[in-house]
């Protein structure tokens, strides 16, 4: 039986191998092969987001450089741009980026194989180029013996070249697949930068408001809401996944409001106790149950003017429902065992994950109450319906968690390739979720003194599901001989809890010995490139010497 037999197939490929093998067998090639090319499209589209934020040419040739290397394990990957006519032996090197490459094109490139990959717009691949009959007329790759060679369009006026000098046969036909959709992505990018286009009349971008992060469409349309509703006296009722910030809405409301100068007051009723639930809102009278022996204001008297923010609303009992439309109703309360009606001064902005105006679930939610809150409703986007934002969260989020740290450390960047990984999660848990996932990876970063995040430091973190799960289907992992190999350093199991502040340390020790001795010792200019003070760093220094 041959290793194509053991291939799990649909169901009308299987009954036909019984019926016309040799049929069945040519079918299961076809199918075989469409789903490499299906499963290395969508993995090179994961990387559609880095390609398109990249704010230069040189920055979206690294994205692809860095992805290949990555895929291939190969020593030597460039990619390249040019001007002019590279046919007619007129054209110069416009942008170049790979390994130990300042300026000008590398030598090893060859004119003669670019010149025929631009010409036809077609890949070329070799397993051995030393030996192969078409590289004959290749005089640098004659002239340094090459094997394993790859030159790969992108677009019109640039190509992917790698190579590996030593090892035949390098790149397998799943690289190839994966690498030929990645440049085929980034070539049309390429294209539509150097492309004029006539830009259509857009709406001016609604002002960000305090506390959120993003530009993607659908949060200019949630700014645009918050901005309408903010000032208003009525209820908010803000609708989003777990995980979406909703809080942080709820602040912005107040803080853009003309309550911003009172009080902020937050109730997350799923995690009020049933039997303290309506003491907490509203305060109780001495004597009005065992142990209540004084009077004792809640949350709606401390609010004030101010703005309460009822948190998974949802969750509140009928009875408490009942009481709490009665305060939006009438704008009056009463305490636990009183008789007294207090008035209610400030506004109710409520949030939830759950779907209250859903039909099924009427039973557990009042629907008078809902339409009482829902004056203006807010609904908050999910992670995955404005990926084009993760550059931005990524970069706050990670600045966040770093000044959090117990002594300041030079800034930390997200790879290229990493974050490529991160466009392509489902993210379920939304923005708290990718918070919690860079932690992760930003202690195993420092842990083994490294300066960007990597794929692997969100892998190997077993608090963090961020990238075990792809939401698209992606094809078969390169093989382990192909497979770059893993970071050196220490892995999740030898983080322990008490790890973090010494690796904080040694990770700036390794950063600041590394930038002083860039500089020749002079610790101006090494301060200066980690984005720190001098002081700061004389201070650490002489920390170190006691």
């Amino acid at each position: 039986m041959s290793p194509i037999d053991d291939i799990p197939l649909p169901d009308g490929l299987r009954k036909l191998r019984r019926s016309d093998p040799a049929l069945a067998r040519e079918l299961t090639e076809d199918f075989l092969r469409l789903s490499r090319a299906a499963g290395a499209v969508a993995h090179a589209q994961r990387f559609l987001g880095p390609l398109l934020d990249a704010r230069t040419e040189t920055d979206l040739l690294s994205v692809v450089v860095e992805a290949v290397r990555t895929w291939t394990g190969a020593p030597r990957v460039w990619a390249l741009t040019w001007t002019g006519d590279l046919s007619g032996g007129r054209a110069s090197f416009e942008t170049v980026v790979g390994d130990r490459v300042p300026l000008g094109a590398p030598p090893q490139v060859s004119r003669t194989v670019v010149g025929q990959v631009a010409a036809v717009g077609r890949p070329v691949w070799s397993d051995d180029a030393r030996e192969d009959a078409r590289f004959v007329a290749a005089e640098s790759v004659q002239a340094f013996a090459l094997r394993s060679v790859g030159c790969v369009p992108l677009g019109r006026r640039g190509v992917l070249w790698l190579e590996d000098p030593d090892q035949p046969g390098r790149f397998d036909a799943d690289a190839r697949l994966r690498i030929g959709a990645l440049c085929a992505s980034a070539g049309r990018v390429l294209a539509a930068r150097h492309t004029p286009l006539a830009t259509p009349p857009t709406d001016p971008a609604v002002e960000p408001v305090p506390g959120l992060v993003g530009s993607a469409s659908s949060m200019q349309a949630l700014y645009a809401r918050i901005r309408a509703f903010a000032p208003m006296p009525w209820p908010a009722l803000i609708l989003g996944e777990t995980g979406t910030g909703k809080e942080a809405i709820a602040r912005a409301l107040h803080a853009l409001s003309p309550r911003c100068a009172a009080r902020f007051v937050a109730v997350n009723c799923g995690a009020i106790v049933d039997s303290l639930a309506e003491s907490t809102l509203f305060g109780h009278e001495r004597g009005a149950f065992t142990g209540a022996d004084r009077r004792t204001d809640g949350v709606l008297s401390h609010v004030g003017e101010g703005t309460l923010f009822l948190d998974e609303v949802g969750e509140l009992s009928p009875a408490l429902q009942v009481k709490l439309l009665r305060v939006l109703q009438e704008g009056s309360f009463q305490r636990v065992g009183g008789r007294q009606n207090l008035r209610f001064m400030g506004r109710v902005v409520a949030a939830t994950h759950r779907r209250l105006d859903d039909p099924e679930r009427r039973g557990t939610f009042r629907e008078d109450l809902f339409f009482r809150l829902a004056a203006g409703i807010v609904r908050v986007p999910p992670l995955r319906d404005r990926r084009s934002d993760l550059p931005a969260l990524v970069t706050h989020l990670l600045a966040k968690a770093l000044d959090e740290l117990p002594e300041p450390t030079p800034r930390l960047s997200v790879s290229p390739v990493a974050l490529a990984e991160l466009y392509g999660r489902a993210w379920r848990g939304n923005v708290r979720e990718l918070e919690n996932a860079l932690r992760g990876a930003l202690a195993l970063c420092m842990a083994r003194g490294g300066d960007q995040l990597h794929p692997e430091d969100f892998t190997s973190n077993p608090a963090s599901s961020v990238l075990a799960a792809p939401s698209v289907a992606t094809p078969p992992a390169p093989s382990p001989s192909l497979a770059p190999s893993p970071a050196p350093g220490p892995g999740p199991a030898s983080l322990g809890p008490t790890d973090l502040k010494e690796a904080t340390r040694a990770f700036q020790r390794r950063q600041i010995e590394a930038a002083l001795e860039r500089h020749g010792g002079n610790t101006s200019a090494a301060a200066r490139s980690l984005g720190v003070s001098r002081q700061w760093l004389h201070r650490l220094r002489a920390r170190w010497s006691h």
